[in-house]
Formats: C-alpha cells, structure tokens, sequence
C-alpha cells in the first residue's frame, strides 16, 4: 500500500462505521417505537374491557336499586307492606315558635 491510500481507507472505515452506527440506532429506535405501538393497543383494550365493565356494574346497579325490586324484596322477605294512608303532617306557626325563644332566653338571662 502506497502512503497515499491510507487516508482513503481510513475515510471508508470511518464512513463504514458511521453509516452501521446509523443503521444500528435506526433499528433501535424502530424497535423501541414497536414496542410502544404494542403497550399501547394493550392499553387500549384494557381500557375498552374496564369500560364494559362499568356499563355492566350500571345496569346491576339500576336493576338492584329500582323501586318494584326493593319493593318486591321487601314484601316477600322482611313481610313488610306499603302504607296507603297520607303521613301525618305536623304544622306550626312560626309566630308562636319566636315567643317561646324569646321567653327561653329571658328565662335563662
């Protein structure tokens, strides 16, 4: 080999070197991107099922909290019955209500 061919060898080399060096990161980075691609849809579908899932924890809700079930349920296991009268209802006048405070507090002044 000729004194002036050594430089342009050690030029390909470091060309060579480079250019893997590229091939290797871009690969790497391909890969890395892969992988996200797949934590991602499983992400997704983890989603979608947690979701179904609280669609069906609603409707079990509803069906257990509606009122012909309650009212069902207790019938039948606690015997208890529906009161069909009017609760009574207790009224009072707020003007009396004030005198009695009034006559508290000066009672106990």
């Amino acid at each position: 080999m000729s004194k002036s061919s050594k430089p342009t060898i050690l030029l390909v080399f470091i060309l060579l070197l480079i250019a893997t060096m590229f091939a290797l990161f871009s690969v790497g980075i391909k890969l890395k991107y892969e992988k996200t691609l797949l934590l991602k849809d499983d992400t997704e579908k983890k989603l979608k099922t947690e979701e179904q899932k609280k669609i069906k924890l609603t409707a079990e809700y509803q069906s257990v909290t509606s009122e012909d079930r309650i009212f069902a349920l207790a019938s039948t296991d606690l015997g208890l019955i529906k009161n069909l009268e009017a609760s009574t209802v207790v009224k009072y006048d707020s003007g009396k209500v004030e005198e009695f405070e009034k006559e508290l507090k000066s009672k106990y002044e």
